[in-house]
C-alpha cells in the first residue's frame, strides 16, 4: 500500500461518524491502517477527541536463527538497519518511541490531527 492509499484510508476513519460506529466501553475506535510482516499501524479515535487520532506504528525486529551463514547474518544487519532508519524517520516527526522486551517490537507513536498533510503518510511506508 502506498502513501496515498494511506492517506485515503486515514482520511475515510478520521471523517467517519463514530456515533454510527459501536465503540467499545472506552468509548474509542480502533483501526489497523496496514499490516505486513513487519509492520503494524494502527489509528484510534476517542469519542472525547474527536479532532484527533492516536496511531502506533509496531515494527517487529527481526530474528536470527543460531545455524546463521554469514550471507544471512548480512541480511539480518541489513534489515535491521532498514527498521531503525524507519524509526528514526518516525521520531523525526515527533513520534515516541517505545521498547517492549519480551516481543521484541518496537513502537512508534504520536497524535496525528484529521487534516494531517500526505508527507506524514509518505514516512509511515513500511522499508519492506
Amino acid at each position: 500500500m502506498n502513501s496515498i492509499e494511506m492517506m485515503e484510508r486515514f482520511r475515510r476513519f478520521a471523517s467517519a461518524d463514530l456515533s454510527l460506529i459501536a465503540p467499545n466501553r472506552k468509548q474509542q475506535v480502533s483501526e489497523i491502517l496496514l499490516e505486513t510482516k513487519t509492520v503494524r499501524i494502527i489509528l484510534t479515535r476517542y469519542e472525547y477527541r474527536a479532532e484527533d487520532l492516536d496511531i502506533e506504528v509496531e515494527v517487529i525486529l527481526p530474528s536470527l536463527s543460531k545455524n546463521s551463514n554469514a550471507t544471512l547474518i548480512r541480511k539480518f544487519i541489513d534489515n535491521v538497519i532498514a527498521r531503525l532508519e524507519y524509526l528514526k524517520r518516525l521520531a523525526s516527526l515527533g513520534f515516541s518511541l517505545e521498547l517492549i522486551h519480551e516481543e521484541g517490537i518496537l513502537i512508534a507513536s504520536a497524535v496525528l490531527s484529521k487534516d494531517t498533510e500526505e508527507h506524514v503518510l509518505k514516512v509511515l511506508e513500511p522499508p519492506d
